[in-house]
């Protein structure tokens, strides 16, 4: 399973001033999955990874927002990490 771009999300949020909290709840609003504060939390600082199906969902929240973050973009680059 890919982890999050965790640069990316984390200043998508910040440019947004939206916690945590807000994404999950959005994510939980958009799609067909409850979205835990703790779990994303995890996911955004790197921690654990996410489901594919997951990660599009938040595609999507960031698109309904304006500036929506493609799903390539969206997840780390482990190759470049284990260089």
């Amino acid at each position: 399973m890919p982890k999050l771009n965790r640069d990316l999300i984390r200043r998508w949020l910040e440019e947004h001033n939206w916690p945590v909290a807000r994404l999950a709840a959005e994510c939980s609003a958009l799609g067909e999955d409850v979205f835990t504060e703790g779990t994303l939390r995890n996911a955004v600082n790197g921690i654990d990874p996410m489901r594919p199906g997951r990660i599009r969902v938040i595609c999507k929240v960031t698109a309904k927002y304006g500036d929506g973050i493609p799903y390539d973009q969206l997840i780390s680059d482990t190759k470049a990490v284990s260089r």
